[in-house]
């Protein structure tokens, strides 16, 4: 008999172990998202990605190098803030794949212009370059100008700990004092501002060994 319970004690510490872990993306009137400025409102505009990296990895670059995508968009409303999580019973946590209960991480947050697509779209073109290669049209949902778009990387929420389903969960959101992320604001790319013609470059190019060739001959 003590055979039998111990076995099923192991299973369930396995089973347990094998669970998914959950943290909170509902943030606060204190850490809001914004866009330019203004608050990240519904309406199509905005659209938000949490990533996830191991707890070792603390910082985050224009590269996203070293961090994954959680396939879970954050649901704005009308006032910069995020909807609580769907992906619980209780529609609070946010579950996290390849993270278990009691496991550690760092989480960020990557928000665009709607207009860009799907994450992998507005990834894509960040990536290009972004507005220096033109490859986005204008962002017509935007009443801040006709070509801009957004785009924003957050801080991290350092070493936040995963909780089972049913919570209580922690929060990526927070004072820097606690090492989370204290809100953001996506910053505004005029997709259609004027860059430098092809011919001026050529003329640039010209004009530079003009130069180096009299210095030469001098």
């Amino acid at each position: 008999m003590k055979k039998l319970l111990t076995v099923a004690a192991i299973a369930g510490a396995a089973s347990l172990s094998y669970g998914q872990g959950y943290v909170e993306t509902a943030n606060n009137a204190a850490t809001k998202l914004s866009a330019g400025g203004a608050a990240a409102t519904a309406a199509g505009n905005f659209l938000f990605e949490l990533l996830v990296a191991p707890s070792t990895t603390t910082t985050i670059g224009a590269s996203l190098a070293g961090w994954t995508d959680t396939v879970d968009y954050l649901t704005i409303s009308t006032s910069g803030r995020v909807v609580p999580g769907n992906n619980t019973s209780d529609q609070l946590g946010s579950e996290i794949p390849g993270y278990g209960p009691n496991a550690t991480a760092d989480f960020a947050v990557v928000g665009w212009s709607a207009s860009l697509g799907t994450y992998a779209d507005a990834l894509s073109w960040w990536n290009d370059g972004g507005a220096l290669t033109g490859n986005a049209g204008p962002d017509p949902g935007l009443a801040l100008g006709a070509g801009i778009v957004y785009f924003g990387i957050s801080t991290v929420a350092d070493s936040v700990i995963l909780s089972p389903s049913g919570g209580p969960y922690n929060s990526i959101w927070g004072p820097a004092s606690d090492s989370l992320i204290q809100g953001m604001n996506l910053t505004a790319v005029d997709l259609l501002a004027p860059g430098p013609e092809p011919s001026t470059f050529a003329l640039c190019g010209l004009g530079a060994a003009t130069l180096l060739f009299f210095r030469r001959r001098t």
